[in-house]
C-alpha cells in the first residue's frame, strides 16, 4: 500500500501542469485576493450606509451621589433610559450616499473582473515566451548534436592530414557558440520559470502542450476597466451632489423612556419616577462660509477630470482591439513566411550536409546552411506562438477572459 502510495505522490508530481491550471492559480494569488477584500469591503461600507439610516436605540444611565446637599437635592439618585432616534428626512442626502456606495460597490466589482482578466493573459504570455525559450534551447541542442558528430569526423581527417587546422577551429568555434547559447537560454528559461511560479503561487516540473482557440467576429463590449472608471466616476458625481442638499433641513424624531430612582429626597412627591419624552428636531445650516460650495466645485473638478480619463481610456481600447485584429493578421503573414524559409533551410542544410561529408563543400557552407536552420527553426516556432498570443490578446480587448478559449 505505502508503494502504491509513493508512486501515486510520485506521477502527480511529475504530472504536467497545464497553461488552464497556471491561470486558474494566478487568479487566486495575493494581488487577486487584495481585489476580493476591496470588493467585500466596498459591500460592507454600502451596507453600512443603508444600516445608518435604520432607527438607532441606545441605553443609557447614571448614578448621583450628592456630599453637600442644598435644599432640593437627594442624597443619591439613580437613573436609567432607553432612547430611540431616527431621521425622517435629510435633505435627499441619503439617497445620494447610497448610490454613490453602491457605484464604488461596482467599480471594485469590475476592478475584480477586470484583474482576473489581465492576469489571464498575462500567465499566457509568458507561458508562449517560456515554451519559446524552451524550444530554442531544443533546437540549439540538435544543433550541438550535429556539430559534436561532424567534430568527431573532422578531428579524424585532421589527424589523417585530409583537414585543415582552421576547419577544425572554425568548427570548435561553432560548437562553443551552441554551447554558449544553450546556458544563456537556461538561465533565461529558468528565469522565465521562477516569475511564471512567482505569479501563479505553484511550482511546475514540465508544462503541458496548449494553444488558443482561434477567434469568431465578436462584437465591441465595454472591458471591465472602464466599467469600473465609469462607476468610480459615477460615485464622485453622487458624492458632489450631496453638497446640493447640505443647505436642505434635517428632521429627525426622538423617543425617550426615563426611569428615575432617589434616595433621602426632601421634594420625593414632586418627582416623576418614569417619564416618556417624544422630541422632533429640525436642523439647517445657514451659514458655512462657502465649505460645501466649495467642496462640490472640487468634486465636480475631480468628475470631470475622471470623465476625461475615461474617454481616453475608451478610445484607447478601441485602439487596441483593432490593433489585436491586425496582430492576428500579422502572426499569419509571419507565420507563411517562416515555413517557407524552414523549408528552404532544411532542403538546404540536407543537400549541404550530404555534399560536406562527400567532401564536395567546405566547413563554411556548411556551418552557414546549419545557422539558417537553426534560424528558421526557431523563427517559425516563435510565429506560431506568436499567433496563439495574438489570439488570446484578441479576446482580452473583446472583453472576454482568454483562460476560456484554451485548448
Amino acid at each position: 500500500m505505502k508503494y502504491l502510495l509513493f508512486l501515486l505522490f510520485v506521477v502527480m508530481l511529475h504530472a504536467d501542469t497545464t497553461l488552464h491550471e497556471l491561470i486558474e492559480s494566478a487568479q487566486h494569488n495575493e494581488k487577486m485576493t487584495s481585489l476580493e477584500q476591496k470588493f467585500d469591503a466596498s459591500q460592507l461600507n454600502y451596507q453600512a450606509t443603508k444600516n445608518s439610516y435604520l432607527p438607532r436605540v441606545d441605553g443609557f444611565g447614571n448614578g448621583d451621589y450628592v456630599n453637600h446637599r442644598g435644599g432640593f437635592d437627594a442624597a443619591q439618585s439613580y437613573t436609567a433610559g432607553v432612547r430611540a432616534k431616527a431621521v425622517l428626512f435629510d435633505g435627499f442626502k441619503r439617497e445620494n450616499r447610497f448610490d454613490q456606495h453602491n457605484a464604488l460597490k461596482n467599480a471594485a466589482l469590475y476592478n475584480l473582473h477586470a484583474g482576473k482578466k489581465e492576469i489571464s493573459l498575462t500567465v499566457i504570455k509568458r507561458y508562449f515566451e517560456l515554451q519559446n525559450t524552451l524550444e530554442e534551447i531544443h533546437t540549439y541542442s540538435l544543433t550541438r548534436d550535429q556539430l559534436d558528430a561532424q567534430l568527431i569526423r573532422l578531428e579524424k581527417f585532421y589527424s589523417a592530414g585530409l583537414a585543415s587546422e582552421d576547419a577544425l577551429m572554425r568548427l570548435r568555434s561553432a560548437l562553443a557558440n551552441a554551447n554558449y547559447e544553450i546556458e544563456d537560454l537556461s538561465y533565461q528559461s529558468d528565469r522565465q520559470k521562477a516569475d511564471l511560479e512567482t505569479i501563479t503561487n505553484t511550482t511546475f516540473i514540465q508544462l503541458s502542450p496548449a494553444h488558443i482557440i482561434e477567434p469568431k467576429p465578436i462584437p465591441n463590449e465595454d472591458l471591465d476597466f472602464l466599467k469600473a472608471l465609469r462607476f468610480s466616476r459615477d460615485a464622485t458625481t453622487y458624492q458632489a451632489q450631496q453638497s446640493d442638499e447640505g443647505f436642505l433641513p434635517t428632521l429627525s424624531i426622538t423617543d425617550q423612556y426615563t426611569y428615575s430612582n432617589y434616595v433621602d429626597d426632601p421634594i420625593a412627591s414632586m418627582r416623576v419616577k418614569d417619564q416618556n419624552k417624544l422630541s422632533l428636531s429640525l436642523t439647517v445650516n445657514l451659514l458655512d462660509f462657502n465649505t460645501m460650495s466649495t467642496t462640490k466645485q472640487a468634486l465636480i473638478a475631480q468628475s470631470n477630470a475622471q470623465s476625461n480619463e475615461l474617454a481616453y481610456a475608451t478610445k484607447e481600447a478601441t485602439t487596441n482591439k483593432t490593433m489585436a485584429q491586425k496582430y492576428i493578421v500579422r502572426s499569419r503573414a509571419l507565420i507563411n513566411a517562416a515555413q517557407s524559409s524552414f523549408d528552404s533551410s532544411k532542403k538546404t542544410f540536407d543537400a549541404v550536409k550530404q555534399k560536406y561529408e562527400a567532401r564536395i563543400v567546405d566547413y563554411v557552407t556548411y556551418l552557414d546552411a546549419l545557422r539558417s536552420l537553426t534560424d528558421s527553426t526557431n523563427q517559425l516556432s516563435r510565429a506560431k506562438r506568436s499567433l496563439n498570443y495574438a489570439y488570446a490578446t484578441y479576446y482580452y480587448y473583446a472583453g472576454l477572459d482568454p483562460k476560456e478559449y484554451i485548448q
